[in-house]
């Protein structure tokens, strides 16, 4: 792979990380704890339905990207598709430690379509629908719940990101 095409690809890798671990901080740290010092429930609610759909779309395609540049980066690494196929390869060192950050990067995925598409859009219904009522608080928690894991997890691949790009395996 031409070296400006790696460099760019990881550029936009990075950039991408950013993006998604950046998000997900700003909602739990800065918007979350500021929505819960308003007083009127329906704008808490309006605010952050809002700011999680517009986040939704800047988060997958971070994770669209994540994976596109991620498999470039290999391929300009020299562990192109070739290496992919031999289990070797997944057994020592660098393959396993990647295998793990790919395991952790499935994870996010299924765990980002529960919480996106089913549990988040029940939460934000139910707070219309009755809000403060035990089935709502529920849903929020478990929304809530969902994407500090998510979280979590995002900072364990970033951790393990680092390593390999260290080559610290």
């Amino acid at each position: 792979m031409h070296i400006g095409l790696y460099a760019t690809s990881l550029i936009f890798h990075v950039l991408a990380a950013c993006a998604w671990i950046g998000g997900m901080l700003f909602m739990a740290l800065v918007l979350v704890p500021g929505l819960r010092k308003l007083d009127d429930a329906s704008l808490r609610r309006d605010l952050l339905h809002s700011t999680g759909l517009c986040f939704r779309l800047v988060g997958w395609v971070a994770l669209a990207v994540l994976l596109t540049t991620g498999a470039l980066n290999l391929i300009g690494r020299g562990m192109g598709p070739q290496l992919w196929v031999k289990a070797e390869f997944w057994r020592a060192g660098y393959g396993h430690l990647l295998a793990i950050k790919l395991l952790i990067f499935v994870c996010i995925l299924a765990i980002s379509v529960v919480h996106d598409w089913f549990i988040g859009l029940r939460a934000n219904d139910a707070q219309v629908i009755a809000a403060g009522s035990p089935q709502a608080l529920r849903l929020r928690r478990l929304a809530m719940w969902f994407g500090r894991f998510n979280l979590l997890l995002s900072i364990a691949m970033l951790v393990i990101g680092i390593l390999l790009s260290r080559g610290i395996t």
